[in-house]
């Protein structure tokens, strides 16, 4: 036997004492068991191949064990150098998982094998908050507690950032993953303690199985991701089983994200138009929301449920808005032209809210087209106020200070609290549909709803009611102090040339 620098040994034998060798390299192989049990089950394809070749082959190859067959002499190579490790967390890498799924697969191709994809929700807010030391002790514990999965065949790695894979073999069923993925989720019930006190977290996770995906490593690992997304889209369920469908949508996304950055550059394939709001004391139309439509070349209008997503997701949606103020603007002078004296809201997303230029970029959107900021209502959604408090409390000062008027859109469905109401400076709150589809035929609905008006009211906040499509949710709205409303009951969203008609009426 004879040792070089790079700490790989090689010894020869003869074909007829393989075996005997092998079972000796498992007895000392300790950390890589698999590829010994691997070998001696394939020892018959190492007899056929050195029978048939006499210029020398490699029959059977891994990283840590090589065989090379050289006429009846059989030289095996054992690296035994250490796999490559994450420093933080001390675990194997991504090529670790791939070659141990590649070597389970080799073993039995008839055992069932899954991978659980984990991605902590919203960590790099932690490194941003306790800093990236006491990030990396958490991920580091995180290892540590799923290094405990109780099954007999098993391998955890880190993949990247704040992702981990734990893949089983020798499931007994396809449900089982799902036990894996709840085991999993159990073990980040208890707080992770840190110097500033306990942090809790809670995983995305997406899952694979072979029998869905075929036996490529890569294709079940490329499955795990494209379930992980659909799980952190998902708000109701963080865990998701991979199925071809998934792949479809995904490509969908893909192609439509590509579709819509092009669209941003196109004429007349967004659109803008405007759904009116109505005063509920003289029934006046006084205000009209922007939503944007996109008129896609083959397949004609495609919902905002689909695309709007898709922009926030990929930050195409800043562009959006900047599209929809440059497009009000345009408008805002022929609206004038049929009478209409009101304020024209546009939606601003939480993207659009963490931009350090906000306020002078919608400035000089509006300036080459002399729209007033007194004309403009900009619409915020709750969730704008989640990562930082007291940034948005400026940020909205100085949208109020530059002229235009502020709207909380949604409200009821998020970040509610009469803490941060009381400090916001905006003049309307939008309540969300969801509370007036049972207004009208159930008095517990119609309670709270009067009892968010009278605290709004209190604070002499304007209300607006959206989503009202009939006559009886307008006339118990009007009986409980609503004073705007919005809905399919005055007009579906119309196109700048159809509202005229609208308005003329």
């Amino acid at each position: 036997m004879q040792s070089d620098s790079t700490g790989i040994w090689y010894f020869e034998c003869d074909v007829s004492d393989i075996e005997a060798h092998l079972l000796n390299l498992q007895s000392r192989s300790v950390i890589y068991p698999d590829e010994c049990e691997y070998l001696i089950k394939n020892l018959h394809k190492l007899h056929a191949t050195s029978e048939q070749n006499t210029h020398g082959v490699v029959p059977l190859c891994h990283r840590c064990v090589t065989l090379i067959a050289k006429d009846d002499k059989v030289e095996i190579v054992i690296n035994r150098e250490q796999e490559k490790i994450d420093h933080v967390t001390q675990l194997p890498l991504r090529v670790s998982l791939l070659r141990q799924l590649g070597i389970w697969y080799e073993q039995d191709p008839e055992a069932i094998t899954g991978i659980c994809l984990v991605e902590l929700d919203d960590f790099s807010d932690i490194n941003d908050t306790i800093g990236h030391a006491a990030g990396d002790l958490i991920l580091f514990e995180i290892a540590r507690r799923l290094e405990r999965y109780h099954g007999s065949r098993f391998k955890l790695v880190r993949l990247h950032g704040d992702e981990f894979a734990l893949a089983v073999t020798q499931l007994d069923d396809a449900e089982d993953i799902w036990q894996v993925s709840k085991w999993i989720c159990e073990q980040f019930e208890p707080p992770f303690m840190t110097q500033k006190g306990a942090v809790f977290l809670t995983p995305s996770i997406g899952l694979s199985l072979n029998i869905n995906t075929g036996e490529e490593p890569v294709t079940l690992l490329e499955s795990a991701y494209i379930a992980l997304n659909h799980a952190k889209d998902d708000p109701l369920t963080k865990e998701k089983l991979y199925n071809p469908q998934q792949e479809h949508t995904l490509t969908r996304q893909v192609l439509l994200e590509a579709q819509l950055n092009q669209a941003l550059t196109e004429e007349n394939s967004l659109l803008v138009w405007y759904q009116p709001k109505q005063d509920l004391h003289n029934r006046q139309i006084n205000g009209l929301e922007a939503l944007i439509r996109w008129n896609h070349i083959t397949e004609g209008l495609i919902s905002p449920g689909e695309f709007i997503p898709l922009a926030e997701r990929t930050g195409l949606i800043c562009s959006i808005t900047d599209f929809v103020v440059r497009q009000v603007a345009k408008d805002i002078p022929k609206l004038r032209m049929h009478g209409f004296t009101g304020k024209v809201s546009i939606n601003i997303s939480a993207n659009d809210f963490m931009r350090a230029n906000l306020v002078d970029s919608l400035l000089a959107l509006l300036k080459p087209y002399n729209i007033d900021t007194s004309d403009i209502e900009l619409e915020i959604t709750e969730g704008a106020f989640i990562s930082d408090f007291d940034h948005c409390i400026l940020l909205l000062t100085a949208l109020r200070d530059a002229g235009f008027a502020l709207s909380i859109d949604d409200f009821g469905t998020g970040y509610s609290s009469l803490s941060y109401l009381t400090r916001l400076p905006v003049d309307t709150i939008k309540i969300d549909m969801s509370f007036v589809r049972e207004l009208a035929r159930c008095e517990q609905a119609r309670q709270i709803y009067k009892g968010m008006i009278d605290i709004c009211k209190a604070m002499h906040f304007d209300v607006l009611a959206e989503g009202v499509d009939d006559d009886a949710q307008r006339e118990a709205l009007a009986a409980i102090g609503c004073d705007r409303i919005q809905g399919y009951l005055l007009s579906k969203p119309l196109p700048v040339d159809k509202l005229g008609d609208f308005l003329n009426k």
